[in-house]
């Protein structure tokens, strides 16, 4: 089975000096592969409109969907939408629809808020329930590109708000999450009894964990609901003939 592919890029100076911990492009990689994209690449960039660049123009070489997150603030060093902006020669230009989005949180729109309001010509404000400044949705040519704030809050309401629907559209697919705690205690066995099954399930992802015991974490996507439901229990029904199954939990 061959998934539409999806880049993340995180950016900000305070992760790549180890100030703050990125746990946001973990997060969007769950959620992105649960919406039936594969992820090809994660990038952390500081606050660099070179780096921001360079990592738009070269995920946008070998993703259907890039999202970035981070950057949207209101100080010096926000300059996420500027970077877009010269990565793909589109200018910024002032969107009514965003200036609406930050009165309806802030209330009078002072000059520090004005920033927020500027965006990639043609692109489509994304209204942030959380925070002040809207997220971003570029539409370009078979691309569809998503600039997040970095507030992990804020990032997570934009997501599921707007971003969600987009890719469950584009994939096609949904999936389920399973995770398996076997009996074994050693992980290259567990890996060799899967191999089997990882032939005849393409349309599943298995990874095994070297714990002890060891655990399995398993991926399945369908096009629709009960046809992930017959390919859960058939994964399932194999593996318990391949593997000594403790528990499984669906996630």
């Amino acid at each position: 089975m061959k998934y539409k592919s999806t880049c993340i890029v995180a950016i900000g100076t305070e992760l790549t000096r180890g100030i703050v911990q990125d746990t946001n492009s973990s997060w969007i990689a769950s959620r992105v592969v649960e919406l039936g994209f594969d992820v090809k690449r994660i990038i952390i960039v500081p606050d660099d409109l070179g780096e921001v660049k360079w990592a738009l123009t070269s995920c946008l070489e070998v993703a259907d969907v890039v999202i970035t997150t981070g950057g949207l603030g209101f100080t010096s060093d926000d300059i996420t939408l500027q970077g877009v902006s010269e990565a793909l020669g589109i200018p910024l230009t002032p969107s009514e629809e965003a200036l609406e989005m930050v009165k309806s949180r802030v209330g009078q729109v002072t000059p520090q808020y004005l920033k927020a309001i500027y965006i990639p010509q043609g692109s489509r404000p994304l209204y942030n329930r959380v925070g002040v400044s809207p997220g971003v949705h570029i539409v370009l040519g078979s691309k569809n590109i998503f600039i997040l704030p970095g507030v992990p809050a804020e990032m997570k309401a934009v997501f599921e708000d707007h971003v969600a629907e987009v890719l469950s559209r584009l994939s096609g697919l949904i999936s389920r999450r399973l995770h398996v705690r076997t009996q074994h205690m050693i992980e290259a066995e567990v890996d060799h009894a899967l191999e089997k099954i990882r032939s005849k399930h393409q349309w599943a992802y298995f990874k095994t964990h070297a714990k002890k015991p060891v655990e399995i974490s398993i991926i399945i996507y369908a096009q629709n609901p009960l046809e992930l439901d017959e390919r859960v229990r058939r994964v399932l029904s194999d593996l318990v003939n391949e593997v000594k199954v403790d528990h499984v939990d669906y996630l």
